[in-house]
Protein backbone atom coordinates (compact mmCIF):
# COMPACT_ATOMS: atom_id res chain seq x y z
CA UNK A 1 0.00 0.00 0.00
CA UNK A 2 1.21 3.43 -0.78
CA UNK A 3 0.60 6.96 0.66
CA UNK A 4 2.22 10.05 -0.73
CA UNK A 5 2.12 13.80 -0.25
CA UNK A 6 4.14 16.49 -2.70
CA UNK A 7 5.97 18.93 -1.61
CA UNK A 8 6.51 21.44 -4.78
CA UNK A 9 9.89 24.00 -3.82
CA UNK A 10 10.56 27.21 -5.85
CA UNK A 11 10.23 27.20 -9.52
CA UNK A 12 13.04 25.50 -10.94
CA UNK A 13 13.90 23.15 -7.95
CA UNK A 14 12.94 19.77 -7.61
CA UNK A 15 9.63 18.17 -6.20
CA UNK A 16 9.94 15.93 -3.34
CA UNK A 17 6.71 13.01 -2.86
CA UNK A 18 7.47 12.02 0.70
CA UNK A 19 5.88 8.27 0.73
CA UNK A 20 5.42 4.87 2.40
CA UNK A 21 5.25 1.33 1.75
CA UNK A 22 4.64 -1.88 3.41
CA UNK A 23 7.76 -4.52 3.93
CA UNK A 24 8.59 -6.97 5.69
CA UNK A 25 6.53 -7.76 8.74
CA UNK A 26 3.67 -5.60 7.27
CA UNK A 27 5.70 -2.82 8.45
CA UNK A 28 5.66 0.78 7.09
CA UNK A 29 8.85 2.28 5.52
CA UNK A 30 9.06 5.50 4.95
CA UNK A 31 10.67 7.50 1.91
CA UNK A 32 11.50 10.45 -0.34
CA UNK A 33 10.97 10.61 -3.79
CA UNK A 34 13.14 13.72 -5.84
CA UNK A 35 11.66 14.55 -9.26
CA UNK A 36 13.55 17.15 -11.36
CA UNK A 37 12.63 20.06 -13.21
CA UNK A 38 13.61 20.73 -16.66
CA UNK A 39 14.82 18.60 -19.03
CA UNK A 40 14.75 14.53 -17.38
CA UNK A 41 17.28 11.72 -18.28
CA UNK A 42 14.76 9.50 -18.16
CA UNK A 43 16.50 7.35 -15.07
CA UNK A 44 15.08 6.93 -11.84
CA UNK A 45 17.83 6.02 -9.12
CA UNK A 46 16.80 3.96 -6.38
CA UNK A 47 19.25 4.63 -3.25
CA UNK A 48 19.70 1.19 -1.10
CA UNK A 49 21.87 1.69 2.13
CA UNK A 50 24.13 -0.41 3.90
CA UNK A 51 24.75 -2.54 6.75
CA UNK A 52 21.84 -3.69 8.85
CA UNK A 53 19.84 -0.45 8.72
CA UNK A 54 19.55 2.86 7.81
CA UNK A 55 17.55 6.30 8.14
CA UNK A 56 15.77 7.99 5.54
CA UNK A 57 18.81 10.33 5.09
CA UNK A 58 21.76 7.97 5.87
CA UNK A 59 22.89 10.03 8.70
CA UNK A 60 25.97 10.06 10.61
CA UNK A 61 25.30 11.71 13.80
CA UNK A 62 28.60 14.47 14.82
CA UNK A 63 28.66 12.48 18.48
CA UNK A 64 27.16 9.26 20.18
CA UNK A 65 26.91 8.83 23.73
CA UNK A 66 28.55 5.53 25.05
CA UNK A 67 28.88 4.46 28.59
CA UNK A 68 29.42 7.85 29.79
CA UNK A 69 31.60 9.02 26.81
CA UNK A 70 31.03 11.54 24.20
CA UNK A 71 32.30 9.74 21.17
CA UNK A 72 33.01 12.20 18.17
CA UNK A 73 31.82 10.40 15.05
CA UNK A 74 32.38 13.35 11.89
CA UNK A 75 35.32 15.26 11.01
CA UNK A 76 34.01 18.84 11.77
CA UNK A 77 32.00 17.77 14.25
CA UNK A 78 28.84 18.24 12.94
CA UNK A 79 25.63 16.03 11.57
CA UNK A 80 25.78 15.14 7.85
CA UNK A 81 22.87 13.03 5.41
CA UNK A 82 24.84 11.79 2.69
CA UNK A 83 21.49 10.72 1.19
CA UNK A 84 20.19 13.83 -0.01
CA UNK A 85 23.49 15.21 -0.99
CA UNK A 86 23.41 12.83 -3.45
CA UNK A 87 19.92 12.87 -4.64
CA UNK A 88 20.37 16.52 -5.00
CA UNK A 89 23.63 15.95 -7.19
CA UNK A 90 21.99 13.55 -9.24
CA UNK A 91 18.61 15.28 -9.94
CA UNK A 92 20.71 18.56 -10.91
CA UNK A 93 22.04 16.45 -13.94
CA UNK A 94 17.78 15.56 -14.04
CA UNK A 95 17.80 11.78 -12.42
CA UNK A 96 14.78 11.35 -10.22
CA UNK A 97 16.02 9.77 -6.84
CA UNK A 98 14.53 7.09 -4.56
CA UNK A 99 15.75 6.82 -0.97
CA UNK A 100 14.24 4.38 2.36
CA UNK A 101 14.31 3.91 5.18
CA UNK A 102 14.99 0.49 6.88
CA UNK A 103 13.72 1.31 10.15
CA UNK A 104 9.61 0.71 10.45
CA UNK A 105 7.31 3.33 11.63
CA UNK A 106 6.05 0.25 13.92
CA UNK A 107 9.68 -0.60 14.98
CA UNK A 108 9.73 0.05 18.59
CA UNK A 109 13.13 0.36 19.14
CA UNK A 110 12.98 3.25 16.28
CA UNK A 111 13.30 6.30 18.52
CA UNK A 112 16.45 4.79 20.01
CA UNK A 113 18.24 4.82 16.32
CA UNK A 114 20.90 5.01 15.70
CA UNK A 115 22.21 3.24 19.30
CA UNK A 116 19.12 0.20 18.52
CA UNK A 117 16.49 -0.77 16.19
CA UNK A 118 14.91 -4.05 15.64
CA UNK A 119 17.38 -5.53 13.25
CA UNK A 120 16.33 -7.38 9.98
CA UNK A 121 17.57 -10.60 7.85
CA UNK A 122 19.97 -9.26 5.19
CA UNK A 123 17.26 -11.81 3.24
CA UNK A 124 14.52 -9.11 4.47
CA UNK A 125 16.92 -6.15 3.00
CA UNK A 126 16.53 -7.37 0.09
CA UNK A 127 13.00 -8.11 -0.20
CA UNK A 128 12.32 -4.45 1.23
CA UNK A 129 14.70 -3.30 -1.68
CA UNK A 130 12.82 -5.19 -4.10
CA UNK A 131 9.43 -3.76 -2.84
CA UNK A 132 10.91 -0.07 -2.65
CA UNK A 133 11.60 -0.65 -6.40
CA UNK A 134 8.09 -1.77 -7.35
CA UNK A 135 7.14 1.94 -5.02
CA UNK A 136 9.18 4.14 -7.14
CA UNK A 137 7.97 2.19 -10.68
CA UNK A 138 4.55 2.64 -9.46
CA UNK A 139 4.82 6.23 -8.70
CA UNK A 140 3.20 8.70 -11.43
CA UNK A 141 6.31 10.66 -11.91
CA UNK A 142 9.00 7.86 -12.69
CA UNK A 143 6.63 4.97 -14.15
CA UNK A 144 8.02 5.83 -17.41
CA UNK A 145 11.56 6.07 -16.50
CA UNK A 146 14.28 2.87 -16.54
CA UNK A 147 15.40 2.07 -13.07
CA UNK A 148 19.12 2.18 -11.84
CA UNK A 149 20.01 0.72 -8.34
CA UNK A 150 23.07 2.61 -6.18
CA UNK A 151 23.94 0.40 -3.18
CA UNK A 152 26.46 0.74 -0.82
CA UNK A 153 28.37 -1.68 0.83
CA UNK A 154 25.93 -4.48 1.35
CA UNK A 155 23.38 -2.67 -0.36
CA UNK A 156 25.62 -3.01 -2.95
CA UNK A 157 25.80 -6.54 -2.82
CA UNK A 158 21.95 -6.72 -2.37
CA UNK A 159 21.62 -4.20 -5.62
CA UNK A 160 23.58 -6.73 -7.56
CA UNK A 161 21.06 -9.63 -6.18
CA UNK A 162 18.28 -7.70 -6.96
CA UNK A 163 19.15 -6.79 -10.73
CA UNK A 164 19.96 -10.30 -11.59
CA UNK A 165 16.39 -11.29 -11.20
CA UNK A 166 14.76 -7.94 -12.45
CA UNK A 167 14.53 -7.17 -15.85
CA UNK A 168 13.02 -3.76 -15.23
CA UNK A 169 17.15 -2.85 -14.00
CA UNK A 170 19.31 -1.26 -16.28
CA UNK A 171 22.30 -0.31 -14.97
CA UNK A 172 23.86 -0.43 -11.55
CA UNK A 173 26.27 1.70 -9.40
CA UNK A 174 28.00 0.25 -6.39
CA UNK A 175 29.82 2.17 -3.51
CA UNK A 176 32.03 0.05 -1.56
CA UNK A 177 30.08 -2.83 -2.29
CA UNK A 178 30.41 -5.97 0.32
CA UNK A 179 30.78 -9.69 -0.50
CA UNK A 180 31.57 -9.11 -4.11
CA UNK A 181 34.41 -11.53 -4.61
CA UNK A 182 35.24 -14.31 -2.71
CA UNK A 183 38.55 -14.19 -0.96
CA UNK A 184 39.40 -18.18 -0.76
CA UNK A 185 37.79 -21.50 -0.96
CA UNK A 186 34.29 -21.93 1.17
CA UNK A 187 34.07 -18.78 1.33
CA UNK A 188 31.04 -17.43 3.40
CA UNK A 189 31.17 -13.24 3.04
CA UNK A 190 34.15 -12.14 4.72
CA UNK A 191 37.99 -11.44 4.44
CA UNK A 192 39.67 -14.81 5.16
CA UNK A 193 43.06 -13.28 4.79
CA UNK A 194 42.86 -10.55 6.50
CA UNK A 195 44.49 -11.66 9.82
CA UNK A 196 47.45 -12.87 7.41
CA UNK A 197 47.74 -9.58 6.09
CA UNK A 198 47.97 -7.68 8.71
CA UNK A 199 51.19 -10.24 10.14
CA UNK A 200 52.24 -9.03 6.26
CA UNK A 201 51.81 -5.53 6.84
CA UNK A 202 53.32 -5.71 10.45
CA UNK A 203 56.64 -7.73 9.33
CA UNK A 204 57.05 -4.96 6.23
CA UNK A 205 56.83 -2.20 8.76
CA UNK A 206 60.59 -2.39 9.24
CA UNK A 207 60.93 0.97 10.88
CA UNK A 208 57.80 0.67 13.30
CA UNK A 209 56.31 4.30 12.61
CA UNK A 210 52.86 1.83 11.56
CA UNK A 211 53.32 2.26 8.05
CA UNK A 212 54.33 0.11 4.85
CA UNK A 213 56.04 2.89 2.39
CA UNK A 214 58.85 3.32 0.22
CA UNK A 215 61.59 0.90 0.13
CA UNK A 216 59.46 -1.22 2.50
CA UNK A 217 56.86 -2.43 -0.01
CA UNK A 218 57.27 -5.16 -2.09
CA UNK A 219 57.69 -5.24 -5.86
CA UNK A 220 54.19 -4.96 -7.71
CA UNK A 221 52.21 -4.90 -3.94
CA UNK A 222 50.87 -0.53 -4.21
CA UNK A 223 47.92 -1.52 -6.50
CA UNK A 224 46.95 2.00 -6.18
CA UNK A 225 50.47 3.33 -6.59
CA UNK A 226 50.14 5.92 -3.93
CA UNK A 227 52.96 5.12 -1.89
CA UNK A 228 51.32 3.28 1.15
CA UNK A 229 50.58 -0.37 1.24
CA UNK A 230 47.03 -1.18 3.00
CA UNK A 231 45.47 -4.23 4.47
CA UNK A 232 43.35 -3.84 1.35
CA UNK A 233 46.56 -4.48 -1.01
CA UNK A 234 47.50 -7.44 0.99
CA UNK A 235 44.12 -9.09 1.08
CA UNK A 236 43.92 -8.54 -2.44
CA UNK A 237 47.15 -9.91 -3.38
CA UNK A 238 46.56 -13.08 -1.28
CA UNK A 239 42.98 -13.64 -2.42
CA UNK A 240 44.48 -13.63 -6.08
CA UNK A 241 47.16 -16.62 -4.73
CA UNK A 242 43.65 -18.37 -2.98
CA UNK A 243 41.44 -17.42 -5.96
CA UNK A 244 44.22 -19.27 -8.77
CA UNK A 245 44.33 -22.65 -6.46
CA UNK A 246 40.92 -23.09 -5.61
CA UNK A 247 38.26 -25.04 -8.08
CA UNK A 248 35.10 -22.91 -8.92
CA UNK A 249 32.84 -21.86 -6.15
CA UNK A 250 28.95 -21.97 -6.41
CA UNK A 251 26.58 -20.65 -3.93
CA UNK A 252 25.65 -17.84 -1.89
CA UNK A 253 27.28 -16.45 1.11
CA UNK A 254 26.48 -17.29 4.84
CA UNK A 255 23.03 -14.85 4.81
CA UNK A 256 21.92 -16.35 1.42
CA UNK A 257 22.99 -13.84 -0.34
CA UNK A 258 24.51 -14.46 -3.98
CA UNK A 259 28.05 -13.56 -3.80
CA UNK A 260 28.71 -9.90 -6.30
CA UNK A 261 30.95 -11.63 -9.01
CA UNK A 262 28.20 -14.57 -9.26
CA UNK A 263 24.64 -11.99 -9.50
CA UNK A 264 26.82 -9.66 -11.97
CA UNK A 265 27.75 -12.43 -14.52
CA UNK A 266 23.98 -13.55 -14.19
CA UNK A 267 22.70 -10.45 -16.26
CA UNK A 268 24.89 -7.93 -18.06
CA UNK A 269 24.29 -4.56 -17.16
CA UNK A 270 26.09 -1.39 -17.40
CA UNK A 271 28.04 -1.00 -13.88
CA UNK A 272 29.76 1.53 -12.30
CA UNK A 273 31.78 -0.03 -8.89
CA UNK A 274 33.93 2.66 -6.46
CA UNK A 275 36.02 2.02 -3.97
CA UNK A 276 37.86 4.85 -1.61
CA UNK A 277 41.84 3.81 -1.11
CA UNK A 278 40.95 4.49 2.73
CA UNK A 279 38.81 1.10 2.51
CA UNK A 280 40.42 -1.37 4.60
CA UNK A 281 36.91 -3.15 4.81
CA UNK A 282 35.99 -3.85 1.56
CA UNK A 283 38.16 -2.21 -1.20
CA UNK A 284 40.15 -5.62 -1.29
CA UNK A 285 37.06 -6.89 -3.87
CA UNK A 286 38.41 -3.88 -6.44
CA UNK A 287 41.54 -5.70 -7.72
CA UNK A 288 40.09 -9.41 -8.15
CA UNK A 289 36.91 -7.62 -9.79
CA UNK A 290 38.99 -5.72 -12.58
CA UNK A 291 40.98 -9.45 -12.89
CA UNK A 292 37.49 -10.09 -13.86
CA UNK A 293 37.17 -7.68 -16.06
CA UNK A 294 40.26 -8.20 -18.03
CA UNK A 295 39.21 -12.06 -17.94
CA UNK A 296 36.19 -10.95 -19.96
CA UNK A 297 33.93 -12.58 -17.13
CA UNK A 298 32.05 -8.79 -16.46
CA UNK A 299 32.04 -7.44 -19.37
CA UNK A 300 30.03 -3.90 -19.24
CA UNK A 301 31.61 -3.43 -15.27
CA UNK A 302 33.80 -0.44 -14.79
CA UNK A 303 35.76 -0.82 -11.16
CA UNK A 304 37.65 2.42 -9.76
CA UNK A 305 39.26 3.23 -6.60
CA UNK A 306 39.62 6.52 -5.75
CA UNK A 307 42.26 8.30 -3.93
CA UNK A 308 41.64 9.63 -0.25
CA UNK A 309 38.44 8.47 0.64
CA UNK A 310 36.83 5.54 3.10
CA UNK A 311 34.24 3.32 3.02
CA UNK A 312 31.34 5.89 3.22
CA UNK A 313 32.82 7.45 -0.07
CA UNK A 314 33.86 10.47 1.95
CA UNK A 315 36.91 11.51 3.96
CA UNK A 316 38.22 9.90 7.18
CA UNK A 317 40.14 11.18 10.03
CA UNK A 318 41.11 9.55 13.13
CA UNK A 319 38.00 6.94 12.75
CA UNK A 320 36.03 10.14 11.85
CA UNK A 321 33.95 10.51 9.02
CA UNK A 322 33.42 13.25 6.20
CA UNK A 323 30.19 14.01 4.21
CA UNK A 324 30.43 11.83 0.96
CA UNK A 325 32.84 13.18 -1.54
CA UNK A 326 32.57 14.73 -4.58
CA UNK A 327 35.05 12.20 -5.65
CA UNK A 328 32.69 9.95 -5.80
CA UNK A 329 29.60 11.73 -6.73
CA UNK A 330 31.47 12.85 -10.10
CA UNK A 331 32.53 9.63 -11.54
CA UNK A 332 28.43 8.54 -10.69
CA UNK A 333 26.82 11.71 -12.13
CA UNK A 334 29.09 10.99 -15.49
CA UNK A 335 28.61 7.78 -15.75
CA UNK A 336 24.50 8.18 -15.91
CA UNK A 337 25.05 10.66 -18.28
CA UNK A 338 26.73 8.11 -20.48
CA UNK A 339 22.85 5.98 -20.18
CA UNK A 340 20.12 9.08 -20.70
CA UNK A 341 17.29 7.85 -22.12
CA UNK A 342 14.87 10.61 -22.31
CA UNK A 343 11.41 9.49 -22.77
CA UNK A 344 9.68 10.25 -25.89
Amino acid sequence: MLSLVACVLAVGEPTIHNLSFSGPRDWTYDARLVVPSGERSGLVVLMIGGGVGNDLDWTVPATLEWNGDVIPMTIDGTTHRDAPRIASALAAHGHAVMHYSTIAREDPKRDRWPYEMTTMAPTELLSLATLAATCVRAHPATTKDRLVLLGHSMGGQRSCAQAADDPAVVGLVLLAPAQMTRTGPNDSGRNLNQLEAHAQLKAQDTNGDGQVQGAEIPESSDLDKDGTLRLWEASAILARVQRAAMPPQEGPDSHGIPFGEDALAKRSLPTLVLYGSLDDAQSHHAPILQDLIDAGTLTSVEVRILPGIGHQLGPEQDNRLGPVSNKAIEPITAFLQRHRHPVQ
